[in-house]
């Protein structure tokens, strides 16, 4: 991974060795960082969406909550909470805890009568994968506008920092992450009912058995980092390459 900071750095050795005078080559490295500021703090909200979305196609709600960008070296990595990309769900056999406390058949068989209702949930994985990139746009909206005021307000006390975009998108993310935690809730109203029964005489091991879900998101999650990695590197190159070609 490209260290923007340092690239900045030896564009501006390699502007002096042209000759140009130092005012010159700061408004030059200025300019620079401040594309770069933009480009990759644009990257990292594209692969954040694209994290998002891993959790959406693999239905996982956890996923989705746990998912930040973090600072890693001199670039970012998306990555969990708990650290853990495999939110899988073995099955589960239901049968033994659902006739506790049933009643007793003529046969002797204990039974009970359950009522099913329509898997409902207080964010379903649609509505949790849409507010996490609502998020994402909101922070990635900050960002920018904090990009355009520093720019307009023609500040002179420091030069731009390469990073500050993609630190700025992290920070902001964060934070609406946490609100959305906060705010998550309100159960689904009126769940279609049926009824069945559980019988000791049925198979546990094929009756009534929660089945699992394989949740897995290490491979596409690892996949969008190096991507993420990539295109960011390729920012920066481009980027310094045509502020050095043009003087």
């Amino acid at each position: 991974m490209l260290d923007a900071r340092s690239e900045i750095d030896m564009l501006r050795q390699r502007l002096l060795m042209k000759n140009l005078s130092n005012n010159i080559v700061d408004a030059i490295c200025d300019d620079a960082s401040r594309d770069i500021s933009n480009a990759t703090s644009d990257i990292l909200a594209d692969a954040m969406n694209d994290a998002v979305n891993v959790g959406g196609d693999i239905e996982s709600e956890e996923l989705i909550d746990e998912l930040r960008a973090i600072r890693s070296g001199p670039s970012f990595e998306i990555i969990t909470d708990s650290g853990r990309t495999d939110f899988s769900e073995p099955p589960f056999p239901m049968l033994p805890k659902l006739l506790k406390n049933a009643k007793v058949a003529k046969d002797g068989s204990l039974y009970k009568v359950i009522p099913m209702k329509q898997k409902t949930t207080n964010r379903n994985t649609a509505v949790t994968t849409e507010a996490a990139i609502e998020n994402i746009n909101n922070a990635r909206r900050i960002a920018r506008e904090q990009r355009d005021s520093d720019q307009k307000s023609n500040r002179t006390s420091s030069s731009p920092d390469a990073m500050k975009g993609m630190n700025t998108f992290a920070a902001m993310q964060s934070i609406n992450r946490s609100r959305h935690k906060q705010q998550k809730g309100g159960q689904v109203d009126g769940p279609t009912i049926d009824f069945r029964t559980a019988s000791s005489k049925q198979d546990a091991s094929r009756q009534w058995v929660k089945p699992g879900k394989i949740r897995n998101a290490s491979v596409p999650l690892r996949e969008i980092n190096m991507n993420m990695h990539d295109n960011i590197d390729i920012a920066i190159k481009d980027i310094i390459q045509m502020y050095e070609d043009g003087y």
